[in-house]
């Protein structure tokens, strides 16, 4: 059998002024049980009878029997399939004389009437006087902050005053006050395993009370009562007698604060020369005041302060929320020098479309032919001028006459510049902006900026999506600068 002590001693005062104590246990089957009523029988045969010494619980979960307080009566209480409820009645007790059969009880027994006030604030309050008979065990007399449970009412005891009678016993006049809600002792100041502050403190909560308090004290909201900024981490209850509940809270301080960093190193690799490569992260672990949270955006690809390495760079930022007060956000850094570092981070970018243009730059091989020149080649290899030539329909270059003969079969090379550029819409909405381009092959304004005659070589589109989802053609454009400061024909290349 595993019993487990739920409560024990709590003081009880009965309509008719008898002080008695209750203690309460759940008992569970080792193995599980073969028919319906064994949990209930073999319950039985554990708690004994009355008249049975009490039950006193000890730190390492087991009992011992008192000498002084007898069991008065038992009640056994299924609390589900696998546990029962053993909840015992009990008073103090004297044991017979040597040579006497049985024993007595030493009972408190009231002394007059109980007499009711009520406070300014409504509250009731209770009096009565109650005389212990000599030899009783005094834990039978309330404690002054003590609860009990008086007439099946809470009420917490504020005053005791006892009174000596020597060998007729004593006499205690008791004064209590009936609460919903009563913290129970003072509060328990700690510090958790990451150095957070702690509060721990201890309530007792009425029946009637109980539910309202529990929604009013949820995990992860504020606790005022532990002081500011701190959070509520648990909340464990238990029976206090019959009349209510002891619940435990604890709390924790809400503060940003870096709980661990850790570096991981692993072998990538070795270079052409015969060097190691290595992959370098760190991850570090924050608890973070919901009100510190957006300090963390915005970090990726900056240098982290204050790293214990150089030369690293913040890759991810993932904040997950503990609670409306708080979140735990990890941070992982990379050293630049990481292998497949920048291949990660190599996405296409789609953002600010309608306000940008990407640009690339190269060259090309322009030839001009003899005749393109004005010229043509004699048998012997000499370039003669062609008689009758038009440089205006037959030289690529806008000239008045033949080109220098130094630049006959000469190969050029010219810069190429190739610009995207992005217009809302599918392409079947830019057909006739495509088409007018295309009419025309010579341009002579900037391109990329760099001023110039261009020869416009191709062009190309397709339609790409935004960041945000818009559709978008992006048209993409090649232009060839003519060489030196020579101008393009536009008669000569309109014609080819």
């Amino acid at each position: 059998m595993i019993a487990e002590n739920l409560y024990h001693a709590n003081l009880k005062i009965t309509g008719d002024g008898l002080v008695t104590l209750e203690s309460a246990w759940n008992l569970a089957l080792a193995e599980p049980a073969q028919t319906a009523g064994q949990l209930l029988e073999e319950a039985r045969t554990w708690a004994g009878a009355i008249g049975d010494p009490f039950r006193v619980p000890l730190p390492d979960g087991s009992y011992e029997f008192s000498d002084r307080l007898t069991v008065t009566a038992i009640e056994f209480k299924p609390v589900n399939a696998g546990v029962c409820r053993v909840i015992y009645s009990g008073t103090g007790f004297a044991a017979a004389e040597a040579g006497e059969e049985g024993g007595i009880l030493l009972q408190p027994v009231a002394v007059g009437e109980t007499v009711d006030s009520r406070d300014l604030d409504g509250a009731l309050e209770r009096r009565r006087r109650f005389r212990l008979p000599p030899g009783a065990d005094d834990s039978l007399i309330p404690r002054p902050g003590g609860v009990l449970e008086w007439e099946g009412g809470a009420f917490v005891c504020t005053v005791c005053t006892v009174t000596d009678s020597g060998v007729a016993g004593c006499e205690f006049e008791v004064t209590a006050r009936e609460v919903t809600t009563f913290q129970l002792g003072l509060t328990e100041h700690g510090v958790d395993e990451d150095g957070f502050e702690t509060r721990r403190a201890v309530w007792f909560v009425s029946s009637e009370a109980f539910e309202e308090f529990l929604a009013a004290h949820p995990v992860g909201g504020a606790e005022t009562w532990a002081g500011d900024k701190f959070l509520l981490l648990s909340a464990d209850s238990k029976p206090f007698g019959k009349a209510g509940y002891e619940v435990t809270l604890v709390a924790r301080k809400v503060e940003t604060r870096c709980l661990s960093k850790i570096r991981s190193e692993s072998f990538a690799g070795m270079t052409a020369a015969g060097i190691i490569r290595r992959k370098i992260v760190w991850n570090a672990r924050w608890r973070v005041a919901a009100g510190d949270l957006p300090a963390f955006f915005g970090l990726t690809g900056t240098t982290p302060a204050d790293w214990p390495e150089a030369n690293c760079l913040i890759t991810d930022v993932t904040p997950k929320q503990l609670s409306a007060m708080e979140y735990e956000v990890g941070i992982e850094v990379q050293h630049r020098n990481n292998p497949g570092l920048a291949a990660r981070y190599s996405n296409d970018d789609r953002s600010d479309l309608p306000n940008r243009y990407d640009l690339t730059v190269d060259m090309a091989d322009f030839h001009l032919f003899a005749t393109m020149a004005g010229y043509q080649k004699l048998p012997d290899g000499k370039y003669q001028p062609i008689t009758n030539w038009n440089c205006m329909y037959n030289c690529p270059f806008q000239v008045s006459g033949w080109l220098p003969a130094n630049m006959v079969d000469v190969t050029f090379r010219c810069l190429v510049i190739t610009i995207s550029t992005y217009e809302a819409g599918d392409i079947k909405s830019r057909i006739e902006a495509l088409a007018n381009w295309a009419m025309h092959r010579v341009t002579n304004e900037a391109i990329g900026g760099i001023s110039g005659s261009y020869l416009k070589l191709r062009q190309t589109c397709r339609e790409v999506f935004s960041d945000s989802g818009e559709l978008y053609t992006r048209i993409t454009r090649s232009y060839q600068r003519a060489p030196g400061d020579y101008v393009w024909n536009y008669n000569y290349w309109d014609a080819q």
